[in-house]
């Protein structure tokens, strides 16, 4: 047997080791030290990538936490990092990854086990944890512990003999990893052996001092694996009994509000619920944390409830106690709501909304939206702050814009840097550069203007006044000159989007009708290369896209081969013509050639036309934009990403691929 287990570990450090073929630098890591490692794309999936990341998870004292990773970039696929590791880390592993989050390439070295380390203390011993996170962590088929492994996956009886290692020489520190050890039990004697976990529970009981965090792992064994309710009952009660302010008291209390209908009583228990279980005392227990959610749940109804009912005053007051991202949704739900919707006057919108506005900037930096074990990175979790707070004011700037406050609209301008999310709402940056305009700052509002237009973000009336700024001699001086304020990285992510929208899908003929009633076949449009965009009145994302749409429209005016077409689809049909010349009229694009969807048979939707598009890409959404050419669908996207100036250089870069063609 003990030469098994020596073959056993000698095989676990020969894959380790192999397993580092494209890391290197990283001997026998010693907790609290600083490691340093090379990392070599060159023959792996991230090869030949201009940027890189890299995440590390880390298990320390029984709990899993992630972090970021600053790489250095040196040759060629070359890449340098460098990490303080804490002094009780116990285990970490290492992720390389390059793209954005929605489209990631990520290098974990799967088939080989993965980047993944024990630590050693100063006397050469593995820390409390090591032998239970090396056989954890490996396991994702059963301990699902965060997103590591695809395929790699350890085999039972490996996992047995690490946590057996783990009792070996921690024994003492089963309170803190109780949960993960019946997890193991049940892997190995089965989910529904209640002879091992009484057996279990009674030792447990008998040996060590007992926890709600015990008693919480037992409770929710027999409750849900084994079905006894009887017994979960009955340990809940000891829970209850023994820990009046926990978390398992702490979630009846929630359930029980959460139940109730809205209204003065309800609000009444919720303000019961913030002063017996405070928010800082949740977030302070490891093991309570999960539990931040509640007061998200909790507070959407009560912030609404008072705002709805005119206290704001009340409201005002109750605000400090929240963390961000409890903010930013009271914010979207009331302020956004009513200041779009016009579900209040602005005037009494606004004390809340900047008493909103001052807690965001306090709580910014949370990471109110990172409560739970391995879900982001402090840097994932901060831009996604980040993201909704630059959401939140461009909202409060258009309403002091509004209410004629530009003077402390300029004070939150210091919030805006030079980069992607200052610049992500071509609304907002159009309310920037007015205040600063009306201001005398013509400086920056010029810059304002520059960086929209280099991050693909501007309005037209925004492009009207840069083209009066700059005086360009003709329209292709100015047009090389927005080229060169976009850049080339750019330029070519929005390309390799456009080319990710390409297809080739030959379409039956449709007819529409036109303003004057008559047919429109599709027939007629032969080999020109013709722009569809499908919307209808009662859509106000198509509406809005309608700007950059205009901007395509006037951008190949006079050419020949390219023709647009507004097909009012799922409306009124033609019937709905007065209230579509009306918008059209009122909002500069009379000169939109616009075409009328028919009735479909046996149906009262007018979407006769767009029902044979909707079958190829299995979605009835608008606004859709197609562009045909000789009977054939060759691109087709849908949605609209808010930017006027984006929209018309996707639609450039799709007619000028189709062609190439």
């Amino acid at each position: 047997m003990k030469k098994l287990f020596i073959l056993f570990v000698f095989c676990a450090y020969f894959i380790s080791t192999y397993a580092q073929s494209r890391l290197s630098g990283i001997e026998k890591p010693q907790a609290g030290s600083l490691i340093s490692f090379n990392y070599q794309a060159s023959g792996g999936p991230l090869e030949n990538r201009d940027t890189l990341s890299c995440t590390i998870y880390f298990y320390e004292d029984y709990l899993w936490r992630m972090d970021d990773v600053t790489l250095i970039r040196g040759e060629k696929n070359q890449w340098k990092g460098n990490y303080q590791l804490a002094d009780n880390c116990a285990l970490f592993a290492l992720s390389f990854l390059a793209g954005e989050a929605w489209n990631r390439t990520i290098d974990n070295n799967d088939e080989n086990g993965g980047y993944v380390f024990t630590t050693l203390d100063a006397q050469g011993r593995m820390l409390p944890g090591g032998y239970l996170g090396w056989g954890t962590f490996r396991k994702p088929s059963y301990f699902h512990i965060g997103n590591y492994f695809q395929k790699f996956d350890i085999q039972d009886e490996a996992v047995e003999m690490w946590t057996t290692k783990e009792m070996e020489h921690y024994a003492v520190n089963l309170p803190k990893f109780v949960n993960v050890y019946m997890d193991m039990v049940a892997l190995r004697m089965g989910e529904k052996n209640r002879k091992a976990v009484d057996f279990f529970f009674q030792k447990i009981n008998k040996e060590f001092a007992m926890t709600e965090f015990i008693y919480s792992t037992f409770e929710n064994i027999y409750r849900f694996r084994l079905q006894d309710q009887a017994k979960a009952d009955s340990i809940k009660s000891i829970m209850l009994k023994q820990y009046p302010h926990g978390f398992s008291a702490r979630a009846q209390m929630f359930h029980q509000v959460e139940a109730m209908q809205v209204g003065e009583e309800r609000i009444s228990k919720t303000e019961e619920f913030f002063r017996m279980y405070p928010y800082n005392k949740c977030v302070e227990d490891p093991f309570s944390r999960k539990q931040a959610y509640m007061y998200y749940n909790l507070t959407r109804p009560y912030a609404s409830f008072l705002f709805e009912g005119k206290q704001y005053d009340k409201l005002i007051a109750a605000l400090p106690s929240m963390n961000f991202v409890t903010l930013s949704e009271v914010f979207r739900w009331n302020i956004f709501r009513a200041y779009k919707l016009r579900l209040a006057k602005n005037d009494s919108v606004y004390p809340v909304a900047k008493a909103l506005m001052e807690q965001m900037v306090q709580k910014r930096n949370d990471l109110s939206n990172n409560m739970e074990e391995l879900r982001y990175t402090p840097k994932e979790a901060q831009e996604l702050l980040d993201i909704q707070f630059y959401e939140r004011l461009g909202i409060y700037l258009q309403l002091l814009k509004d209410l004629n406050k530009n003077d402390e609209a300029l004070t939150w301008f210091s919030y805006y840097k030079d980069d992607v999310l200052s610049y992500t709402d071509a609304t907002v940056n159009q309310t920037r550069y007015e205040i600063l305009s009306a201001a005398g700052k013509k400086e920056q509002a010029l810059e304002v203007l520059k960086n929209s237009v280099k991050y693909n973000t501007i309005t037209t009336d925004m492009m009207t006044a840069l083209r009066e700024e700059v005086k360009p001699a003709s329209d292709a001086e100015f047009k090389v000159y927005l080229d060169e304020l976009k850049g080339a990285a750019l330029k070519e992510a929005l390309y390799e989007e456009v080319k990710s929208h390409m297809t080739d899908v030959e379409i039956p003929t449709f007819e529409l009708l036109d303003m004057d009633g008559n047919v429109v076949s599709s027939d007629r449009f032969k080999d020109k290369i013709v722009v569809i965009d499908f919307w209808a009145n009662w859509c106000a994302p198509c509406k809005r896209a309608f700007e950059g749409m205009k901007l395509a429209v006037d951008a190949y005016a006079n050419d020949p081969e390219v023709v647009f077409y507004f097909v009012n689809t799922m409306d009124f049909g033609i019937k709905g013509k007065p209230a579509v010349e009306k918008y059209l009229n009122n909002n500069g694009y009379s000169h939109f050639k616009v075409l009328f969807d028919t009735l479909k048979e046996g149906t009262k939707g007018y979407n006769k036309a767009f029902s044979i598009f909707s079958r190829q890409f299995n979605s009835s959404g608008i606004p859709r934009k197609v562009i045909l050419k000789n009977g054939r669908m060759l691109y087709t996207a849908e949605g609209y990403s808010g930017s006027p100036s984006q929209l018309a250089d996707e639609i450039s870069y799709a007619v000028e691929l189709i062609r190439k063609k």
